[in-house]
C-alpha cells in the first residue's frame, strides 16, 4: 500500500496539478484534478492509484503506462540575502 491508495480525488483541490510521467517514453505533462474528473470512468471517489492505472500517455503513438505525483503549488524564490 502506498500514499496513492490513501488519497481520493475529492480530497484534492480542483485546481491541484498532478504530474503525469510516461514509463515508456519519459514524456511528462500536468493534469488538473478538475480535468481528471471530467474524464470517462473517474469519480471523486477514485483513489490516485486507480487514476494512475486508468491514465495512458498522451503522446502520439505511445499510450504507455504512467506514474503520477502531486505537484507542489508552493512559491519558490531565489536566495536574496547577502553574506556578512
Amino acid at each position: 500500500m502506498s500514499w496513492k491508495h490513501e488519497i481520493q480525488l475529492r480530497d484534492l483541490d480542483g485546481e491541484q496539478a498532478i504530474e503525469v510521467l510516461c514509463r515508456r517514453c519519459n514524456d511528462a505533462y500536468y493534469e488538473r484534478v478538475s480535468e481528471l474528473l471530467e474524464a470517462a470512468g473517474l469519480t471523486p471517489f477514485s483513489y490516485l492509484d486507480e487514476v494512475e492505472r486508468r491514465l495512458a500517455c498522451k503522446r502520439w503513438g505511445c499510450k504507455g503506462a504512467v506514474t503520477i505525483s502531486l505537484a507542489d503549488s508552493a512559491e519558490t524564490s531565489a536566495f536574496v540575502g547577502g553574506l556578512p
